[in-house]
């Protein structure tokens, strides 16, 4: 699989989702076979990016016991219920989707001997004062969200040493750009901008902003070249206040505005969630490349132009953030098709 230019068969696990649709459209750029594994398209977006006719896309559910996945060279685990607000209301689905579609990505990687690269989140890390993150920083867990995360690597470093699987964990930060749903607070804050809504963003938070584009490049070099039995944080590692990325919405899309709130308690976030990526620029030469007002631009420009996309979702930009009526994976359940 090592070397330029090699044709692979890639599963994309968890391929119907924000970073699962960029990563499979970049994937195919590149020349590789896709196949798309998810419990279904429920929000739209491999359909809308036509990626349902040109791939071949298997929607099943993987924490069900008997599921199976389809033959590849390579794996990329993204799938997940994903949203730290979403796990604070819905703690319990959020265990038992993400560490089950965990169990079976695992015993495939080791009973068909398929190399594995898998999704964490650096919500593992909790938070700090201000520090840059490093991938030895303490994991701490606020939510259950990132609860299921490292219990999800704890399970990947369990298979490495027992099985001899062959896996790479990404910790991933805070993402944003094309097909993100508006319950995350760059496409809210642009939706309620196009919309005419005053949006709202949470004061003393500090949040590290990366470019979708950005990191499902890294994804794929990792997928096609490794290096394997490796964790890495992949971030900006860069401070943003959320009052700053607000404010590059609202600046890239020439309208709306938003007010301050002061830190909500016990919301299973950290004041300063940001870490370094040195370990994985020295292994692979990457280096983010997007700055966060020309990301944010194109993001803004792109949510103009597709909001026939993300038009359905207009009551949930509408909603306030005081219960789960704003989340789409609470008001459009997978459980529920």
């Amino acid at each position: 699989m090592n070397g330029e230019d090699v044709t692979l068969n890639i599963a994309i696990i968890g391929a119907a989702g924000f970073v699962g649709t960029n990563l499979a459209l970049a994937a195919e750029q590149r020349g590789h076979r896709l196949t798309l594994i998810d419990v279904s398209d429920r929000l739209g977006r491999l359909d809308a990016a036509g990626l349902l006719d040109r791939a071949d896309c298997h929607f099943l559910d993987l924490a069900q016991p008997g599921a199976r996945i389809p033959d590849c060279d390579v794996m990329i685990s993204l799938a997940a219920l994903p949203q730290v607000d979403f796990s604070l209301h819905h703690p319990e689905r959020t265990f038992t989707n993400n560490i089950g579609i965990m169990s079976a990505v695992l015993e495939a990687a080791r009973l068909r001997r398929i190399p594995l690269l898998f999704a964490s989140s650096i919500e593992v890390y909790g938070g700090n004062d201000g520090d840059l993150l490093t991938e030895s920083s303490e994991l701490r867990p606020l939510s259950p969200y990132a609860a299921s995360k490292i219990a999800c690597e704890s399970l990947t470093e369990s298979y490495q040493h027992v099985y001899d699987t062959v896996s790479t964990t990404v910790r991933l930060t805070n993402l944003y750009g094309p097909w993100q749903a508006p319950d995350r607070i760059i496409p809210r804050i642009t939706a309620q901008a196009l919309l005419g809504i005053e949006s709202e963003a949470v004061t003393g938070r500090l949040r590290d902003f990366l470019a979708v584009q950005d990191a499902v490049g890294v994804l794929l070099d990792l997928a096609e070249n490794g290096p394997w039995g490796e964790t890495f944080n992949l971030a900006a590692g860069r401070h943003t206040p959320l009052e700053e990325a607000a404010e590059a919405v609202i600046g890239t899309a020439g309208r709306g505005s938003f007010v301050t709130r002061d830190v909500p308690q016990a919301d299973g976030r950290g004041s300063s969630l940001v870490a370094t990526s040195a370990r994985l620029t020295e292994a692979t030469g990457w280096k983010p490349t997007t700055d966060l007002w020309d990301g944010v631009g194109l993001t803004t420009d792109w949510y103009r132009d597709h909001r026939a996309w993300w038009a359905p979702f207009e009551a949930q930009v509408r909603a306030d953030r005081s219960g789960p009526e704003f989340l789409l994976d609470h008001a459009f359940p997978f459980w529920a098709n």
